[in-house]
C-alpha cells in the first residue's frame, strides 16, 4: 500500500471536519515522506504507525472541543439534509401516484368513450368474457371470468332481470404514475335493479378497471 491510500483510509475513518481531515491527512503525508527520504520502507512505516482505524481513533480522541461540536453539528446538518431530501423525494412520489384531474386527448372524445362504456356494458350483460379480455388491458384479463362476475353480480342481487336503458355517461380525464385515463360513471336501470357501473379506460380505449355497485 503506498503512503496516500494509507493516509485516505485514515481520513476516511475521522470523525471531524472536513477542512480538519485535510489538515490531519497533509500532516501525515508529510511525515510520512520525511521518513522515506530517511531511508524507511513504507511497510515499516506503517507497522510503527499502525492500522488506519487505529490512528483515526487516536486522532479524534485527542480533538478539542471546538473540533468535536464542528463536526456534530456538520453530521446533524448532513441528517438534516437528507431527511429533507428523503420528504421531497416522498412528496413528488405522491404527487406522481396520486390520481389528478387531466384533459382527455383527441381519442378520447365523448362520444368514443360513451360508446365504449355502452359496448362492455352489453358484453357483461351476454356474458362475452371472451371479447371482455381482448378489450382488455393485461392485468385485468384474469379477473374477467364468469365465476368472478357471477360473485360479484349475486353480492348487488340474486335477479336483476333484463337491462332496460343506460343512463348518461359522466367522464373524467385521470393523470397517474404519469399516464392518462379516463374513468366513466354510469347507471344502468335493469328488470329488477339499478346498478352504477364505474369503468375506466386507458388512453387508447382498453379497459383499465371496472366496478358495479
Amino acid at each position: 500500500m503506498d503512503a496516500e491510500k494509507y493516509v485516505k483510509k485514515i481520513v476516511r475513518n475521522l470523525k471531524c471536519t472536513g477542512a480538519k481531515k485535510k489538515e490531519i491527512g497533509d500532516s501525515l503525508l508529510s511525515d510520512i515522506a520525511a521518513r522515506r527520504e530517511q531511508g524507511e520502507a513504507m511497510e515499516q512505516i506503517m507497522e510503527s504507525m499502525g492500522s488506519p482505524e487505529e490512528i483515526a481513533e487516536a486522532f479524534s480522541q485527542n480533538l478539542s472541543d471546538a473540533d468535536r461540536k464542528a463536526y456534530k453539528r456538520r453530521r446533524i446538518g448532513m441528517t438534516i439534509g437528507q431527511i429533507v431530501a428523503a420528504l421531497v423525494f416522498l412528496s413528488v412520489l405522491a404527487w406522481w401516484m396520486i390520481p389528478k384531474p387531466a384533459a382527455l386527448g383527441d381519442d378520447l372524445s365523448q362520444e368514443a368513450v360513451t360508446a365504449s362504456v355502452e359496448n362492455v356494458i352489453v358484453m357483461l350483460n351476454q356474458n362475452d368474457f371472451d371479447g371482455l379480455q381482448e378489450l382488455a388491458v393485461d392485468e385485468l384479463k384474469s379477473k374477467l371470468t364468469q365465476e368472478t362476475l357471477d360473485e360479484v353480480r349475486k353480492s348487488i342481487s340474486e335477479d336483476w332481470g333484463e337491462m332496460q336503458s343506460i343512463g348518461k355517461v359522466y367522464m373524467q380525464g385521470v393523470k397517474q404514475k404519469g399516464k392518462v385515463i379516463v374513468v366513466t360513471q354510469v347507471d344502468a336501470v335493469y328488470e329488477n335493479i339499478s346498478v352504477v357501473y364505474t369503468i375506466s379506460f386507458d388512453e387508447d380505449l382498453r379497459l383499465g378497471g371496472l366496478y358495479m355497485r
